[in-house]
């Protein structure tokens, strides 16, 4: 006798399952406010201290076209890169702590969210954090 364990969704590429964890992350965030906002002031604090500090060493170096550029910004552009890319990187490093201790996988599996649906929102959510810190550092 097949006992039916447990029914799976499809995961469709149309489906807004995904978006449910999602939104799950922006409520969790909205009371850890602080852990957000540190991925603003990390890259405004190498800003000041390599472009300003090192940079009144430094001077001016030569930009693109060969004409001399301020330091600070040549830095800029790459302090902009490492921000976006540091804010998706360190959501997606816990995964193995909200896998084994918080279960939260384990409740969003026992939804009607699909294996997929759960990877689909993590990477949401990971694309998501490093595009507010890639907007919050141009503005």
């Amino acid at each position: 006798m097949t006992a039916l364990l447990r029914v799976v969704a499809p995961v469709g590429f149309g489906s807004r399952r995904a978006a449910h964890l999602i939104e799950r992350n922006v409520m969790v965030y909205r009371r850890i406010y602080v852990t957000l906002a540190s991925g603003f002031f990390e890259p405004l604090f190498y800003l000041l201290a390599m472009g300003f500090g090192l940079g009144a060493l430094v001077g001016t170096v030569p930009g693109p076209d060969g004409q001399p550029m301020a330091y600070t910004a040549f830095i800029a552009p790459a302090l902009l890169a490492a921000s976006s890319m540091n804010g998706a990187v360190y959501e997606s490093t816990n995964i193995l702590f909200r896998l084994n201790y918080e279960k939260v996988y384990h409740a969003a599996l026992s939804t009607p969210l699909g294996v997929g649906d759960v990877a689909l929102g993590e990477l949401g959510w990971s694309l998501t954090r490093g595009t507010i810190y890639a907007v919050g550092f141009m503005v």
